[in-house]
Formats: structure tokens, sequence, C-alpha cells
């Protein structure tokens, strides 16, 4: 550089355009060189890396609670005389959906199903992911709701999942995106599809667990009014039998007190047929709306390393090591401003 340029008395170190490009005229050969075996490095060093495969699906949730997601349930249901009435029902906000995708539970339940790979056998997650660790139990899944409780192995397997599988919700769109990331691309999908059928399964039970024991309860008692009312029949239409041509008194009240039985168990059965429909019609109408938009695929291609993204940062950085040594060992450019 132009040793003319600077000055000493005032401390100040001017540089000019013409000393830089005498700079990078003397050695642009060397900081080239540098760069590029920088980068050939990091591009080697980048197959050192273990690859990932990324698999994702799109999924449009409901975004509105039981308003009209079975269109005519409502009128359908008023033309048999059964009333829906309000639908109270609450539904788990979109938003929350990513929530349920990292909570400890679901991360237990996928780690301890078995998902298929690219060689057709299935694995399990905590071996797979780390070696010495061993599968979960039964009486540890059970805790999922409780206590947990496992090994070093088994939760660093499950940290490692949890960063491997990601969800987001787009605010403006609603669409809700699950991405999982393994070094299998069949597993990274089976990883997906799972995640997908666990949300689904969550949600249903979530917002129609009161529903689904209320139809189950009216089942059962649906049943005994059944019994109940075939007993009463035969045991009217079997009085009736015996005493055909009875004209006493008592014959005929003990006829009418089976008559109104009869008729008490009819109405009885009756209304819990009704009841019961409208349960089934409640249950459909409030059952959760999760539209697949984009299954998932097995990808063909890797997610990461990318290879050229490590051969352009390790080839910016020896270029700048190299001009970092050239300026305070070559140039010793630190004195200049001594």
């Amino acid at each position: 550089m132009n040793k003319n340029s600077s000055d000493p008395a005032n401390g100040i170190v001017e540089v000019s355009l013409g000393d830089i490009f005498s700079f990078f005229g003397r050695y642009w050969l060397v900081l080239l060189l540098t760069g590029l075996l920088s980068g050939g490095v990091g591009y080697g060093l980048s197959y050192l890396v273990p690859e990932e495969y990324e698999a994702a699906a799109k999924v449009l949730p409901e975004l509105s609670s039981g308003a009209g997601n079975v269109g005519g349930l409502s009128d359908l249901a008023s033309m048999a005389g059964i009333s829906l009435g309000k639908n109270n029902s609450e539904a788990i906000r979109p938003d929350l959906y990513p929530s349920i995708l990292a909570s400890r539970p679901f991360l237990l339940k996928l780690l301890a199903t078995p998902l298929p790979a690219s060689d057709g056998k299935k694995i399990n997650l905590v071996t797979y992911l780390k070696e010495d660790a061993e599968p979960l139990s039964a009486q540890q899944l059970s805790q999922g709701d409780t206590l947990i409780i496992l090994s070093k192995g088994q939760e660093m397997a499950l940290k490692d999942l949890q960063e491997r599988v990601a969800s987001g919700i787009d605010k403006l769109s609603g669409v809700l995106t699950v991405t999982v990331k393994m070094p299998d691309p069949t597993l990274a999908a089976a990883c997906a599809t799972f995640s997908l059928d666990y949300l689904r399964t969550f949600v249903t039970e979530y917002r129609g667990g009161k529903k689904t024991e209320k139809v189950t309860f009216l089942r059962q008692q649906m049943a005994e009014a059944k019994t109940k009312y075939r007993n009463a029949e035969l045991t009217l239409n079997a009085y009736r039998d015996r005493n055909r041509n009875a004209y006493t008194n008592v014959a005929k009240i003990e006829e009418q007190r089976l008559q109104n039985d009869y008729l008490q168990v009819q109405t009885l059965y009756g209304e819990l047929a009704r009841q019961l429909e409208a349960a089934k019609l409640q249950a459909l109408e409030d059952a959760p709306v999760l539209k697949v938009l984009e299954p998932p695929m097995v990808p063909n291609w890797r997610s990461s390393p990318k290879r050229k993204f490590y051969a352009l940062g390790f080839a910016i950085f020896g270029g700048l090591f190299a001009l970092l040594f050239i300026l305070f060992k070559k140039e010793k450019i630190h004195r200049r401003f001594s």
C-alpha cells in the first residue's frame, strides 16, 4: 500500500481507492486460491454430516365451532321432531394444534409406535435415535397424563424427536403445516402421517368425548327399555289370552294395570329412541373437520446437509482469514495506527 497516504502526526490513516485496487492486484490470486481450497474442504466435510430427509403435510382445520358442519342435519332433525338445541360445544382453537404436537404424551406415543423404514422393517424410534436407550414400557406410556419417569437415554431420544417434529399455522390462511426430519425418508413420512392421525384423534376425543359417552349411555338405557317393552307386551297379551271371556271387575282392573305398564314402557322406549337419534345427530354435527390439503410424501432428495452452503460458507471464511492474515502479517497494517 502507498505509505505516503498516512499522516502519523495527526493520527490519521488515509486509504485511497487506488491503494485498495493495488492491494487486491497483488494478492487476488492468494485470496482466490484460499477461498477455493476452503470451499473444497467445506464441501468434503459436508459428507461427514448425517443426511436428513424432510416430509411435510398441510392440513386445513375447522375455524368455526359447529356452524354448518353438516349442512342440513338440524333441518332434518326438526322434520323428524327432534330438537338438537343450541350448539354450545367448544372446539380446540387451531392455533393450539402445534402445542398438541409438541406435547410429551404425543412424543412418547410416537417414540413407542413401530414405524416403517425404507428397508421395509418397522423400527422403534427410541432405539433408532438413541442406540443405548431401552424401549418404552407400557407403564411408562400410561404415565403420559401424570408423572413421567424416563431414563437418560430415553429422555435424550425424546428431546431429539422434539427437535425433529415441527408444526406451525399460518394466521392468514389458517393452514397447519407439519414437518418431520429423519435420517430415513420413509420414516419421516410415516412420522408425519402418525402426527396427523394423533391430532385428528385428540381433537375428536376432546370435542366429542362427552357426546360419545351420552350416546353409549342412551344405547344401554334403550336396550334395557326394549327388553322391558317386550316383556310388558308379552305379559299383557298372555293375560288377555288367559282371560279372554272374563267379565269380572278384578280381571278388568288387572288388564288395565298391565295396559298402563305397557304404555309407560312404550313411551319410555320411544323417548329414549328419540334422544338417541338426537345425540347421534349432535355428535355428527359437532365432529371436527381436519381436511388434509397435502398428505405426507416420501422425499426423494435430502433436505440437509446443503453441500453448496457448506462450500460457500467455508470459502467465505477462508477468504476472510487469508485477508486478515495478509493485512496484519504481510502489510502490518496495525502498525500504521500506532
